[in-house]
This record gives structure tokens, sequence and C-alpha cells, in this order.
């Protein structure tokens, strides 16, 4: 069968001009979408942020045809299990129904509706849950972009992949079976003379299908999001990733509409993603049978409890969540005594990471020590080099480095340096060799049955001798830790300069707070994770910095923070570092709660002793965390190094799950309060930051990568076919870049279900709102909103909820949603008193 279209013709200038600003703006519905070894956080919802948190859910819940929260079955296990209260529930309950004298009005003896909505949320028979049906169509789609895309993995590279994703595909699929299935036929003619201009077969394919110019953004939307995994891999490659990565393949989001738009004109059944009416249940009777009451009393005055769905209901039991956490939470974080002015044993500063807290907790139960919060890539505002690798980024990407650093062998490990990098290059080579021989025509069947015995004697041995599997693989590496970042700014285009250095060793005080009477031995700890044989590793390292390790970042802010001359200018900012201090680089493995100190060769005798105390608090406090860690997946301490390392471990940690708020103060607010490795933490005194320019730059910057940690983990755990990866032991990596689900369709956009859930189905993340928490005057607070748009608009529209406790009174007061600016009686804008709310 073939497809009339009108005769070919090419756009006029400003036509062509419409079409391009309508595919830009119809993309912005998805977020970028990170490779595999560089993931970070993102919200799937990104796109919808301009609108307030409940429309935006509604929306993006009906383009993705998807679930924006748990549902009802799930949150009354989570009720049963004390997640939540029943007060809660009720509370949040009368809130949806428009208040108390909306709530407590009587349709029946003894019956009011919030009787009637509580009997919907708790005993009712639950809504049926949402059902998302294949799309052959686009699955169709995503087959070809995981060709062209892939990335130089298969063995055989897609011809013609220089001319672009849509004119290489188009040169080849009508040789494809699976679009003569689609379309009941080879439409030859609409391949003929369908324009070779991606942008011109956009315009074409809106015309042929008749849509209005008013409706052609929320038509390329509606495509888009059939396909969210593939056009934010379009999004990353066109405004993230290093041109030289992309250019040998080129590809627009014109592209993939073009693509889309081809293969709904072959098969215009498939013009519309395919949806499953939901079964409409008759709420009324089963109300009426639960009371004993006649159906006719129910006729009237119900119908915001007869007519909420699924998302409704479920969104009420969110917002209980909500309630019980921030209710249970505030009223703990009270105005901390004046702090004693002995000097610390020594101190410790983690990533804002919510795995560092308890970390934390456990280290400093050890003696006296004291820990700060900061963002883990430490300011430092770097790309590095090793030797035979990709340059890497190692900063959020909500920025671009500023400088590059070279990888050189540490002080006193020159050999080993040498060693593991003569070790990569011989292992790259072998890699190379291997993926040559094996997808060869003539080489690949010799090459099974050449490396087959070996490869099994290695599955043996990492299944059932992961540590000394481990171990042979580490020796044939080396040791990349040989390796540190040079901030010698002598080498070709690389370096930091003094004033770079300087910069980056005051802001480390003035974002955290810290005293520059500091201790003999100031610990500066990234973080990394370790699993083996999880394309999702890098979800396990840090969730801002693109998926990698904070070592290097530790020991460049360790070599500047020892560096004599940015020690001799800190000095004449009139408080100066203690000649004695010492910084030391470090790394705190998550998964196994180990912290490897770097570069100790450097220290001198005089500091032999501090340092053996400190490697001796800093393995109890990991022996303790291990211990509650291991508690929360069900296992023995012991066996969390066994996860570690072993091929087959689903679960090596749980990552950020239960991720729920960001705190802002110093850590004396926090200290007697165990958080339960459920906040951000970083480190402020609002006391040094009169112009508010350092609480700017938090809120603005690691709390928006702390919110897009959030909305993934909820999401990922609302719908995890939709937001999430599916479960792990289906999953199909496909060139570096992601992983499908099966055999084909979309990339996952966020998170397996292993990480989200227990094996009872039972979730590990209860999906509720960032709360962030700030300790510091009201109107600094007010001031820094008032002039940052990111930040009006999450707490004004709801994404986030704020929280400001007074340092003077302890009043806590929440910002407002609704963004009003009338001042109440104690002067105070934009915010209404807790105590109110919690009463």
């Amino acid at each position: 069968m073939t497809i009339a279209f009108p005769p070919l013709r090419v756009q006029p200038q400003q036509q062509r001009a419409e079409i391009e600003l309508a595919i830009n703006l119809a993309e912005g519905i998805v977020p970028p979408l990170w490779p595999l070894d560089g993931a970070i956080a993102v919200n799937p919802l990104a796109g919808f942020e301009e609108l307030a948190f409940e429309q935006a859910l509604e929306e993006g819940a009906a383009l993705f045809d998807a679930r924006t929260t748990l549902p009802v079955s799930i949150w009354r296990k989570l009720l049963a299990a004390g997640r939540l209260t029943r007060e809660a529930l009720r509370r949040a309950a009368i809130e949806a129904l428009g208040g108390y004298s909306e709530a407590f009005v009587m349709v029946g003896p003894d019956v009011s509706r919030l009787d009637c909505l509580m009997a919907r949320l708790t005993e009712l028979p639950p809504p049926v849950p949402h059902a998302t049906p294949e799309d052959p169509a686009m699955d169709l789609v995503a087959k070809w972009c995981a060709a062209f895309f892939d990335g130089g993995t298969a063995s055989v590279t897609m011809p013609g992949r220089a001319k672009g994703l849509y004119r290489a595909v188009l040169a080849l699929i009508g040789h494809d079976a699976q679009l003569t299935a689609l379309a009941q036929g080879t439409p030859r003619a609409l391949l003929a003379e369908v324009p070779r201009d991606p942008i011109d077969a956009v315009a074409q394919g809106l015309d042929v299908l008749a849509v209005a110019e008013g409706e052609r953004i929320a038509f390329l939307r509606g495509l888009i999001a059939r396909l969210p995994g593939w056009a934010g891999h379009i999004r990353w490659r066109q405004h993230h990733a290093d041109a030289a990565l992309v250019e040998a393949a080129p590809a627009t989001m014109a592209d993939l509409l073009a693509l889309m738009l081809l293969v709904v004109r072959a098969a215009p059944a498939t013009r519309a993603r395919p949806r499953v009416a939901p079964v409409i249940a008759d709420v009324t009777g089963q109300l009426a049978r639960h009371f004993a009451l006649e159906r006719e009393r129910f006729d009237t005055g119900l119908e915001a409890v007869t007519t909420a769905d699924e998302a409704a209901l479920s969104a009420i039991f969110q917002r209980a969540a909500e309630v019980v956490y921030r209710d249970t939470l505030v009223p703990r974080l009270t105005p901390p005594a004046p702090a004693a002015e002995d000097r610390p044993a020594a101190q410790l500063v983690m990533c804002i990471d919510v795995r560092s807290e308890p970390y934390r907790r456990a280290f400093e139960a050890q003696g006296r020590y004291e820990t700060f919060g900061y963002a883990g890539f430490f300011g430092l505002m770097i790309a590095v080099h090793t030797p035979n690798q990709p340059r890497q980024r190692m900063l959020p990407v909500l920025v671009a480095p500023q400088q590059d650093l070279t990888m050189v062998a540490a002080p006193g490990q020159e050999a080993q340096a040498a060693e593991a990098i003569a070790l990569e290059r011989r292992a790259a080579a072998t890699r190379d060799l291997f993926g040559t021989l094996k997808g060869g025509a003539a080489t690949a069947f010799s090459t099974a049955e050449a490396v087959g015995p070996l490869a099994g004697a290695m599955m043996v041995a990492r299944t059932l001798f992961p540590r000394a599997a481990e171990a042979v693989g580490r020796r044939l590496k080396g040791d990349p830790s040989a390796l540190a970042p040079s901030l010698d700014a002598d080498l070709p285009g690389r370096g930091l300069a003094f004033a770079e250095r300087l910069a980056y060793a005051r802001a480390l005080f003035a974002l955290t707070g810290m005293k520059r009477h500091t201790a003999r031995l100031v610990v500066l700890a990234g973080h990394r994770g370790q699993t083996v044989n999880n394309p999702y590793g890098a979800a396990y390292d840090c969730g801002a910095c693109a998926g990698h390790g904070g070592a290097a970042n530790a020991r460049a802010m360790a070599a500047i923070m020892n560096d004599p001359q940015v020690r001799a200018a800190l000095a004449e900012d009139g408080a100066g570092v203690p000649e004695d201090t010492i910084f030391v680089p470090a790394e705190h493995d998550t998964t196994l709660d180990e912290v490897t100190l770097f570069d100790t060769c450097c220290l001198p005798a005089s500091h032999a002793e501090d340092l053996g105390q400190l490697k001796a608090a800093l393995a109890r406090a990991g022996e303790a965390n291990r211990a509650r860690r291991a508690g929360l997946l069900h296992r023995p301490a012991a066996d969390l190094e066994i996860g570690a390392k072993h091929w087959g471990e689903v679960r090596p940690e749980w990552g950020l799950a239960g991720n729920a708020a960001f705190i802002v103060a110093p850590r004396a607010l926090t200290a007697p309060v165990d958080l339960e490795g459920r906040a951000f933490l970083h480190s402020y005194d609002w006391t040094g930051d009169k112009t508010g320019e350092a609480l700017a730059t938090i809120l603005t910057a690691p709390m928006v990568v702390a919110q897009w940690i959030n909305c993934q983990y909820n999401f990922s755990t609302a719908d995890n076919r939709r937001f999430g990866a599916g479960d792990k032991t289906v999953h199909n990596p496909v060139g570096r870049l992601g992983v499908l689900r099966g055999n084909g369709g979309d990339l996952a956009v966020g998170l397996p279900l292993q990480a989200l859930f227990h094996d009872d189905g039972t979730p590990a993340h209860v999906p509720q709102r960032l709360l962030t928490i700030v300790y510091a005057p009201f109107a600094l607070v007010e001031q820094v909103i008032s002039t940052q748009a990111v930040l009006r608009r999450l707490f004004g529209n709801g994404w986030v909820q704020l929280v400001v406790i007074d340092p003077d009174t302890g009043a806590a007061r929440r910002w407002r949603g609704d963004q009003e600016m009338q001042r109440d009686a104690s002067g105070c804008s934009a915010f209404e008193a807790l105590e109110e709310i919690m009463a």
C-alpha cells in the first residue's frame, strides 16, 4: 500500500524557520539523557517546571501516558508499614476536599465526605493499575536509532552515518520487513519522494497529516514523548557532548521527528500512541455498600470523591508522606548552643550526598572530630586528561569546565603510575583486537573457541571466588590512584593559575562556613561506588558529576590548600590557616564504607601519630556504618564486600534511595538528629554571608542538583516502566549509551527496579518532593530567592518545599507556594508560620 502525498517542494524560508522554532519548543519536554559511563540524575519532567507541581504532573502523565506517583495499592502497604500515618492521611484528605467545612459535609447518617474519601483511600478496592501498551511504530524508529548511535560496539557499522540520522536511515529502511508489516506493504513511492532534508520532511509530514498550525507544537511534543530516551540522547549530543564524539554521526531532533513522521505516514493507524481505556469503577455503588446506605444518598455532593482517579488518590498519599516527614524532622532541628573553641582532633569534608550523612555521624562518634558537607567536586571547574583515556569533566553538568588538569604520577609513585599507564594501554589494545576478531566473518568462531575456556574459568571465578577474581583484575589494571592531577600551569593549555587557586581556596571556607583555625589534619573526601557487571554502575558514583568518582577533585583541592603561596595569601585576608594544618585528599567508597587516604607519604613525621589515629577512627566509622547499611539490605555486614565484587549482584547498595531533604546549616543544627541517610547536608554559616552570595550559590547549584536526583528517584519509583529502567535481569546495553529492556524499544530514562524496590515489591524509596531547610534569617533567604528565577520557579511552583529556621528565635516558617509578597505582622512577606500548619 502506498500513501498519497503532495508534490515535493522546497519550503519557503519563513516556513522553514517556523518549523525549526516549533521543533525547538517541542523538544523541551524531555531533558538531556547522559550516556551510561557519565550518567547523572535528571528530572524526567524538567520541561514542565514552569507549571505548578500538580498541573505539571497532570500534563506530564497525559503526555507520557505514565503514572506520576505510586499506585494506591502500594501506598496502602506503606501506610500499614508505618511509613506514613493515618492522621497525616486524614489531614491531606481534608486539604484535598477544600478544607474542614467541605470535608465534614454530611452525605448520610454519620457519614461525611471525608469518611467517603478515606474509605476510597484505605478500604475500597483500589483503582485498576495504569496499563501501558506497546508502541510498535516507535519501536521501529528506536531500532534504527540503536543501529545509528551504536558508537562502535557492533562489528558491522551502519553505513552512511556521516550523512546524519534521517538520511542514513532513509537509505536503508525500505528493506525493513517491520516497516512493510506496519504499512501493510512497502511504501516505495513515499520513500522515493519524501524530502531528504529533515526540516523539509517534518514540514511536509505535518502538511500531509493535516496538522493545523496552532496544533503543531503539541503534535510534535506528542511524538517526542513516545521516545523520550532517544530524544533525550539527541538533546545530550546537541547541547552537552564534546563535538569530537558526535561529529562522525550527526543527529538533531529534526532527524528523529522526520523518521517518526515517515513511519506515521507509512502507517497512518500509528499516528497516535496506543492507549488502553481505563476501567471505570462504580464508586458510588461501592460507597453505598460499604456504609450500608441506599445508593440514592450518594447521588449528590460527592463528585469530588467519586470522580477522583488513581492519580488524585495517590497524590493525597504522597502529600501525607511529605507532611509526616516535614513535621517529624523540623521540630527536632533546634538552634544549637554556641560552638566550643577547642581545636578538633581532625576535620572531614565530605560530599553533600545522602550517603555521607550516616558516615559523618559514625565518624563524629569516634572522638573530637568535626565534619562538613560540601559539593563533592569541591567547587573545582575542571576536566582531567588521563593518558590513553578521553577527557573527563569532573564537575556538575550545569556548568562547563574552565580549567584542564593533566593526570601525572603522584609523588613517590612514579613506578606505579608508569605501570598503570602501560597496563591500560595494553588492555585497550587487547580490547580492540578482541573486538575485531570476534566480529570478523573469518575469525569469529575460532576466537570463540580460543577464548571460551578462559571465559568459562573467569565466570566460575567471578561466581564462586569474587574477591579473588577482583584482585586478579586489579593486578591486571595496575593502581590508578598512582596518578594525580597536576596544578602546574606550565603544561600547554593546562593547570591552575595562582589567582584561580586562591579563589577556590577562599570558596571552600565561604561556602561551608569552616573557620580558618583548622585542625592539624583536614580530610577532603570525594566519593564513588563499587559494582561489577552493572550498566548503571555510574549511578552509584556522584549523582551530579557525570558519574565520576571524586578522588581527582579531592587531590587537586588538597594540593591547592597545601600550596604555600595560597596559604600566605589566605593569611593576608586577616585569618590564615595554621602552619601545622595539612589537607589530606581521600575518597569514600559508599558501597564498602571505606575511606582511602591519598598522598600520605608526603606528610611529615610530626603528623604520624595524628595520621594513625585518623585512620583508626575512619576504619571504626566504616565498620559501624556498614553494619547499619547491612540491615537496610537485609544481609550480613561481611556480605557487602562480596556484593561489591560479585558479577551477579543486582543491588550492591541502595544508592540515594530515600532522599528527602536538603539542609543548609551548620553541622551543629543537625548533629543531635539521626537523619537516617535521607538528607543532603551542605554546611553553611549565615553570619559570614551578609550579602547572601554563598547562600545563592548553594541553592542555585547543589540544591538544584539534589532536586534532579529527588525527581529521578520519585518518578522512577512511581512508574518504573516509563520513567525508570525496569528489571536489571532483562537489561540490554546499547553502544555504551543506555539500556534497552529486552531486545528493542526506547532507551531507559531512569533507574532500575532493583535500585528502588525490595524483592517483595515494597518500595525502598517513598516518593516525596525535596524538603529544603535553610538555617538563616528570613529576610536573607527572601532576598536571595527574589534575585534568582530558578528558585522562584522551584519554590513558587511547589517542586521543592522550603522551610526556613530563624537563628535568633528558632521559629520555622514555610515558603508560600503562591509567591504572594504581602507582608504579615512579623514582617515576613513570603513565609507562613510552620507551627500553625503543624498544629
